[in-house]
């Protein structure tokens, strides 16, 4: 594992930048050749120090070492380090529905979703029934009854994997209907 420059924006900004990569040298033997440019291009000037804290093995098979370097990887991504460049959020956000869309709105008629996006570019989508190859992308409530985006409802922190988006998606939707807000999603 190698801590980079910041190549890319940091995910959390007390965590630096990493690489992490498998190779049969010594950790120090493949860090000398990265800094000489046999590594991805990419890594090329980025380089500030071999992160020997961080590294693990030696592993007698590949196989061993291919499964660790994918559990270190995740990880570390979902303590906030930004790991190969990937500067994936998640955020959980809050969409206000017109309150004709149900019978007994409460303090208001809300949907609450969790996305890897801006939270407005998933309101748009959700606005325009955004699809892909694999279908709709959006939710019929949101297309046919949203109103606007309620960051103010929503969490101000950030996740760091998809798990705990979709957890926190989960426990914000019922402190929502807890407090009087009548909620679609939040699955």
């Amino acid at each position: 594992m190698v801590e980079l420059d910041d190549i890319v924006p940091r995910r959390d900004l007390d965590k630096p930048n990493l690489y992490v990569g498998l190779t049969i040298e010594e950790p120090a033997t493949r860090y000398e050749r990265l800094k000489t440019g046999h590594g991805p291009a990419w890594l090329q000037g980025h380089l500030v120090r071999l992160r020997g804290d961080l590294v693990s093995g030696p592993f007698l098979s590949r196989d061993d070492a291919r499964l660790e370097c994918r559990m270190a990887i995740r990880c570390l991504k979902s303590e906030g380090y930004t790991v190969n460049r990937d500067t994936r959020v998640w955020t959980v956000y809050v969409i206000e529905m017109d309150p004709k869309g149900c019978k007994d709105p409460g303090k208001g008629f809300v949907y609450v979703g969790e996305t890897s996006k801006t939270p407005e570019a998933r309101y748009t989508e959700h606005i325009k029934g955004k699809r892909n190859k694999r279908g709709r992308l959006y939710s019929r409530s949101v297309r046919k009854y949203g109103t606007r985006l309620r960051m103010d409802l929503a969490p101000e922190i950030r996740y760091f994997d998809g798990a705990s988006s979709k957890a926190a998606e989960k426990r914000w939707a019922r402190k929502l209907k807890d407090e009087g807000y009548k909620v679609v999603g939040g699955h």
